[in-house]
């Protein structure tokens, strides 16, 4: 995707997130500036841990930033009001990661496609609520006698794709896909990865894709993002950033995926990813890095532009 010129549908600017356990302060994302342009997959990829997970729920305001600005469309959204919240509520949704968990197995799949509809106003009358229920199953590729049936009578697979009917129903431009495949088999995630790709095209969506698994991210995102830690460390357009990554860290996670599918050799890191609660000084990652030197120990690299569409945060290139 081209984004010279283009507007960011979503920015942060500084956003960082801090949780208290006990006495320690963790810091799970760390000044991390972003845009993700109308219309894009923007892929977040990282291991466990890294505040992917952090980060979009801070942007859908399920968790709120302790410092750092959230703009829609050129909007300050990061404190919003009531009322602001609640139409913010409309635009921005969000899919999770297992579809036995945040699914209301009590109500028929009707009632919690129409209730949101209810909730917002929209919909007009209950057989026009049913009608628009019926067409958003049918985008996700159910029929119409799902509206009957009730979340715990379905597959893993079904059940996704109820739970991104759930997210469309009140037509977002903006939706957070936290993980959405990995708790399927195989055999389903193509399907639902397929799903989510059509739905970009014909509804003209933009996502935030977060993901483990690098291969599952270059396949479906336009432009990626790897976290380490808390913090974004490169930046690029899914082609380049796969084809030549910058950032050690990102070297490591593709060589990983490469080895694990016999076509490559292993770049070991050294040592254990260090705890959120008491990260490194300097670079975060330079306890692991093979290519560390006495700079990074003690001052932290900036994410800057390497070259252009390519950002990097790494003394080493410099």
């Amino acid at each position: 995707m081209n984004t010279e010129n283009r507007q960011p549908l979503l920015s942060v600017s500084g956003l960082t997130k801090e949780f208290r356990q006990g006495k320690d302060r963790v810091l799970a994302v760390s000044d991390l500036s972003l845009e993700i342009y109308k219309g894009e997959i923007f892929g977040l990829v990282g291991e466990s841990g890294c505040g992917k997970s952090t980060l979009g729920q801070m942007l859908v305001h399920l968790l709120e930033p302790t410092a750092g600005e959230i703009r829609l469309e050129g909007e300050d959204v990061t404190h919003p009001s009531k009322k602001r919240f609640r139409e913010l509520c409309r635009r921005m949704q969000i899919v999770f990661q297992d579809p036995y968990s945040s699914i209301d197995t009590t109500k028929t799949v009707g009632w919690l496609l129409e209730e949101p509809l209810k909730i917002h106003k929209l919909g007009g009358s209950r057989e026009e609520r049913r009608e628009k229920a019926v067409r958003m199953l049918r985008a996700v590729g159910l029929e119409e006698s799902y509206l009957r049936r009730f979340p715990d009578e379905l597959s893993g697979g079904q059940r996704q794709r109820v739970a991104i009917a759930l997210a469309l129903i009140l037509e977002p431009d903006f939706m957070v896909c936290d993980e959405p495949v990995s708790a399927l088999d195989v055999s389903v995630q193509a399907q639902v990865l397929n799903l989510l790709s059509e739905l970009r095209e014909a509804l003209g969506l933009t996502y935030l894709f977060i993901s483990h698994d690098l291969h599952v991210v270059s396949y479906l995102s336009d432009r990626i993002g790897v976290m380490y830690l808390g913090n974004l460390v490169e930046l690029g357009e899914s082609g380049a950033l796969s084809r030549n990554p910058l950032h050690p860290y990102t070297k490591a996670l593709f060589s990983a995926a490469l080895a694990a599918e016999g076509e490559g050799e292993l770049a070991l890191l050294s040592g254990d990813p260090p705890s959120p609660a008491d990260p490194p000084s300097g670079c975060p990652f330079h306890t692991r890095c093979p290519e560390c030197m006495e700079r990074c120990k003690t001052e932290k690299p900036i994410l800057r532009e390497i070259e252009p569409g390519r950002s990097c945060a790494c003394h080493a290139r410099g």
